[in-house]
């Protein structure tokens, strides 16, 4: 019985072998990769406790290899990472690869007996990725396709590659190949290697960059050429974009902006784009400032302008900057150019919306850009209308227009894809709460479609919004523990992008919960905590809200306060369903 590692076909040992087998005087067993179970049942015997990590981190390392499997076990045992006892140092396991002496020993003799071609294409190989196309390497290499096949067939041999899919393709047998490779490698020359991949990359497949936009970005930008990485990586951008892939996005843009050679201008669409990315995500303050930016650098001709000023003023209302937003609109109409007063009117009833306000003022403004969006095929901007009519109707206690509205949004929104995924999500939120408050047991299931759908697109600005009705759908149920889950989930996230009227909302939301579980402190301590933030941010609808929550808990004197000052803001504005709420309060006052 005897084990040998991969043997070179040109060895006495291997003619030896083909001989012996020929003649049927051997029998020649593979030792395959460990499956995951095979490593599990390993670390079980090693570490019962740290079974886990522990195979988690010979899988990632040796991913199955029995000789370098082994030789880890060896190196864990030496290095006080695995104790007798089958203790583990949890904190001493790393990400990065772990190449034991003996593993790199015996990589590097297998390199160093490589004929020079055989290095060469190994090299490009190494830049290129774990797996790379043939003639992307060849190119790289500076050989002949002959050449370069014979270098491949060599590789083959060795073990050090194999083949993948159509012949075409191929990728190296272990991680560590790559990595004892890169350090013999050097980094000027990778870095080389990186660029001469980039442009074999973009002469092979000139046709269709687009599909290789974020590989050659990362190529370019790995050989230092940040400039020749730039146009690729805004491109790369603009398709994550296209997919809502807005982490994706905002690091490509991010990535186009630190070339030097960029114009003006095209630093400008970066930044509106880079604006957009955050906004999607929820990071609003980031994309107030890239659009100021954007704004700064284009010409007031220019056709970024109205997209910029668009995407900003969405981030001052997100950030409850509504002056801000109102002058934006009133900037854009004096301009007097008709393709900006549709957006105008929108960003100014909005605005008026959300504060509260004045909503006849919000519907005014709502109902000059309906008749505007009649005369344009833009369904995205008429579900928007839509729904913020619909928000009009539902903070002046018409629940039955504002759910006709929403519906009307949502079958606009649905029909109109990609291009209104927003006001998809959004719709199927408040269509859930106003169905919520009008006893409909189907708000549920628009609740959890829009958290879904929000979570698919990665919209984590409108998730603690759909956190907070599903919180209250619970709440309603009685089921304390799942609303306080939801209103802490959206508080937790909310918090993290800055979202300022879900911090109110949701703190809010959480004190009512500390009510029923009969915490009357906390929930008073809650409570008080969101409506001076919701007066902070002019939140007229909120503000009133929190406050009749307040009457019940406070002593009389206190409560007429808060009742008188609640009544007064919901009498402003018309608001009907708190009006009645507060008359159920006076009728228990007394």
């Amino acid at each position: 019985l005897a084990t040998a590692q991969s043997i070179d076909v040109r060895s006495p040992l291997s003619a030896l072998l083909q001989t012996l087998t020929r003649e049927g005087r051997v029998v020649r067993l593979p030792l395959n990769r460990l499956t995951p179970d095979d490593l599990s049942a390993l670390a079980e015997q090693l570490s019962p406790k740290y079974a886990y990590p522990l195979a988690d981190w010979l899988g990632r390392t040796s991913e199955g290899n029995p000789h370098i499997l082994s030789e880890l076990v060896r190196y864990a045992h030496e290095n006080d990472l695995l104790r007798a006892d089958g203790a583990l140092n949890l904190s001493a396991l790393s990400s990065q690869p772990v190449v034991p002496q003996t593993v790199y020993s015996l990589i590097e003799s297998r390199l160093a007996r490589l004929p020079d071609a055989a290095r060469r294409v190994l090299d490009a190989a190494v830049a290129a990725g774990r797996e790379f196309e043939f003639k992307v390497i060849a190119w790289a290499a500076g050989l002949s396709e002959n050449a370069a096949l014979d270098a491949i067939d060599e590789l083959r041999a060795a073990r050090l590659i194999e083949p993948r899919g159509d012949g075409l393709h191929y990728a190296f047998d272990h991680n560590l190949t790559m990595e004892v490779a890169y350090r013999e490698i050097g980094e000027p020359r990778h870095r080389l290697l990186h660029h001469r991949v980039a442009e074999a990359l973009e002469t092979i497949h000139r046709h269709n960059l687009d599909s290789i936009s974020g590989l050659l970005a990362w190529h370019f930008a790995e050989s230092g050429d940040i400039d020749r990485a730039a146009p690729h990586a805004f491109r790369a951008g603009q398709l994550a974009a296209e997919l809502a892939a807005w982490k994706e996005a905002l690091a490509f843009h991010k990535q186009a902006l630190s070339a030097d050679s960029i114009s003006p201008q095209q630093r400008a669409n970066i930044l509106a784009a880079l604006g957009e990315a955050h906004l999607r995500i929820g990071e609003s303050a980031q994309a107030t400032e890239a659009f100021r930016e954007a704004l700064a650098l284009s010409p007031s001709s220019d056709t970024v302008i109205n997209t910029a000023r668009l995407g900003l003023g969405q981030a001052l209302i997100s950030q409850a900057r509504f002056a801000e937003a109102i002058a934006l609109a009133k900037q854009l109409l004096a301009e007097g150019q008709p393709q900006h007063a549709l957006n105008a009117e929108v960003l100014w009833g909005t605005a008026l919306s959300i504060e509260g306000a004045d909503l006849a003022g919000a519907a005014e403004h709502l109902n000059k850009a309906d008749a505007l969006c009649a005369a344009q095929a833009d369904p995205a901007r008429r579900a928007q209308i839509n729904f913020e009519l619909g928000s009009v109707a539902a903070q002046q206690g018409d629940l039955d227009k504002a759910v006709a509205l929403y519906r009307a949004t949502l079958a606009i929104a649905d029909e109109a894809g990609e291009a209104a995924f927003v006001h998809q999500i959004l719709a199927r939120n408040n269509l859930a709460y106003h169905l919520h408050l009008l006893g409909d047991p189907t708000a549920i299931e628009y609740a959890e479609d829009g958290l879904r759908l929000a979570q698919a697109k990665g919209a984590l600005g409108l998730q603690p919004f759909l956190d907070s009705t599903l919180g209250e759908i619970a709440l309603a149920k009685g089921d304390l523990d799942s609303a306080e889950k939801y209103f802490a989930d959206g508080l937790a996230l909310a918090e993290r992008i800055s979202l300022a009227e879900r911090i109110a909302g949701l703190t809010a939301n959480l004190g009512l919960v500390a009510h029923r579980r009969g915490d009357t402190a906390l929930a008073i301590h809650r409570l008080s905590t969101a409506l001076v933030r919701a007066d902070t941010l002019g939140t007229q609808h909120l503000a009133a809200q929190i406050r009749l929550w307040l009457v019940p808990l406070l002593p009389p004197t206190e409560a007429r306060a808060y009742l008188a000052e609640a009544r007064a803001i919901a009498g402003s504005s018309g608001r009907k369903r708190l009006l009645e709420e507060a008359e159920q309060l006076q009728n228990r006052l007394g």
